[in-house]
C-alpha cells in the first residue's frame, strides 16, 4: 500500500511538470518506490506503467520482494544501460526525465548515445521533496533505529575501559549495534576524546585512549531496513573520577558544564521554534541566538541539522542559507555544537518528528548533565 501511494505521488509530479516518464537510477529511489533492495537496477516510471530494469541474478529476489512488478530482465550479454535503452525505445518514449543529482555526465552521454532519438531532461529534487515527508512505516523504522542506537550506547558506557582507544571504542560500539539488532551502522562512528571532541567529525584514532581526558564525544547511529538513526552525546570517560584528581576534573567539568548547558538550551530553543510552515532559517537562528549570547557564536561552525531517512543527510536542510520550509511528517535532527580548540567540544543531537502542533523528540536518552557525569 505504501509503495502504491508513493508511486501515485510521483505520477502527480510527472503530470504537474509536463513529463511523461522518469528513469530512476538511484538505488535508494528504486527501493523507495518498489521495495526491491538489490542493486544494479533502474526503474522506469510513466503515467501508466512502472518497469524494473534488472538482471537475472535478482529474478528470485524481485519475485519475493515485489510480487507482480513489471520487469525487464537482461541476461549476461547486455548491460543495464543497454537494457534501459531497449525498454525506453519499446515504450515509444521521446522525452524522459533523469536524475541529475545521481546520474553522472558520463552516464548521461551513454544514455544519449544508446537512444539518440530520445531527449533526456535532467531534473532534481522530485523524489527528495517527496521523501522528506515520512509515512507511518518510515517513522516506525526510524524510531527503531534510534532505540537500537541508544541500547548500543548503554552497552558502550557499561563496558568501556580507560585503556580503550577511540578506534577500539568505535569498533565495539559498532559491534553492540549489531548485537541489539541493527543491520549496520548509519555512518562511520565519530569518537573524540578531550580536545579532539572539538573536531566535529573527528575520525577515531588508535593512539588516543579514552582515559586521557575526563570526557569524550560520541556521534553514532543504527541503520535498519535502510533507515538511519543519528545521535550525539558528550559524557565522562570510564573511571574519570578515580583517574583525575578533584581539582583538575573540577576545572574541566566546570568549563564543560557551561558549554553543555548552553548547547542544550540552544537545542531546546530550536525545538520550540519547530512547527509546520516555519522556515528552517528561523529554527537555525533560534539556536544560534542562544550560542551567540553566550559569546561562542564563532565556535558553532556547521548547520543546525538535517532530514534523516533512507539517507543519513537528506531534505530538509536545517541551516541559515536554506530555503526549506518545515512540514508535518518530516523527521529532522537538531544538533547545535560549540567547539573550543585545545579544550574540546559539545554537540547534543536528537531526532525530531514534526507534528501538526510542533515536534516530538524521538530519542529517549536523557539530557541531564548528571546522567553523563555523575
Amino acid at each position: 500500500m505504501q509503495h502504491t501511494h508513493r508511486l501515485s505521488q510521483l505520477r502527480e509530479t510527472l503530470v504537474r511538470e509536463g513529463m511523461t516518464a522518469l528513469l530512476l537510477t538511484d538505488p535508494l529511489h528504486v527501493t523507495y518506490l518498489t521495495g526491491f533492495t538489490g542493486d544494479s537496477s533502474f526503474l522506469l516510471v510513466t503515467v501508466s506503467r512502472m518497469i524494473l530494469i534488472s538482471d537475472s541474478r535478482f529474478e528470485i529476489q524481485i519475485a519475493e520482494e515485489c510480487p507482480g512488478l513489471d520487469t525487464a530482465i537482461r541476461d549476461h550479454t547486455r548491460n543495464t544501460w543497454q537494457e534501459a535503452a531497449r525498454v525506453l525505445e519499446s515504450c515509444a518514449l521521446r522525452e524522459v526525465a533523469v536524475e541529475s543529482g545521481h546520474l553522472t555526465l558520463n552516464d548521461l552521454a551513454r544514455l544519449r548515445g544508446l537512444s539518440p532519438l530520445i531527449e533526456f531532461v535532467p531534473i532534481d529534487g522530485w523524489l527528495q521533496a517527496q521523501r522528506a515527508i515520512k509515512d507511518a512505516g518510515e517513522i516506525g523504522l526510524i524510531r527503531r533505529a534510534i532505540q537500537q542506537g541508544e541500547q548500543a550506547l548503554a552497552m558502550l558506557r557499561q563496558h568501556a575501559q580507560p585503556e580503550w582507544s577511540e578506534k577500539h571504542a568505535a569498533q565495539r560500539l559498532e559491534q553492540y549495534l549489531h548485537e541489539v539488532g541493527a543491520d549496520e551502522r548509519s555512518f562511520p562512528i565519530i569518537i573524540g576524546v578531550g580536545a579532539r571532541s572539538a573536531l566535529p567529525h573527528a575520525p577515531p584514532l588508535a593512539e588516543v585512549l579514552l582515559g586521557t581526558s575526563p570526557f569524550y564525544l560520541v556521534d553514532w547511529g543504527a541503520k535498519i531496513s535502510g533507515y538511519h538513526g543519528d545521535t550525539t552525546r558528550v559524557m565522562a570517560t570510564p573511571d574519570a573520577r578515580n583517574r583525575f584528581d578533584g581539582s583538575e576534573r573540577g576545572r574541566v567539568e566546570k568549563q564543560l558544564a557551561t558549554l553543555y548547558t548552553t548547547v542544550l538550551y540552544a537545542q531546546r530553543a530550536a525545538a520550540t521554534a519547530v512547527r509546520p510552515g516555519v522556515s528552517v532559517k528561523e529554527v537555525d537562528a533560534a539556536a544560534r541566538a542562544v550560542i551567540d549570547a553566550a559569546g561562542w557564536g564563532d565556535h558553532f561552525n556547521h548547520g543546525l541539522g538535517h532530514g534523516v531517512g533512507l539517507h543519513i543527510h537528506e531534505s530538509p536542510s536545517i541551516r541559515g542559507n536554506s530555503d526549506d520550509v518545515l512540514q508535518a511528517g518530516m523527521v529532522i535532527t537538531l544538533e547545535p555544537g560549540v567547539y573550543l580548540p585545545d579544550f574540546g567540544g559539545v554537540r547534543i543531537e536528537d531526532t525530531f518528528l514534526i507534528t501538526a502542533e510542533g515536534c516530538e523528540r524521538l530519542n529517549a536518552l536523557p539530557h541531564e548533565w548528571e546522567y553523563y557525569f555523575a
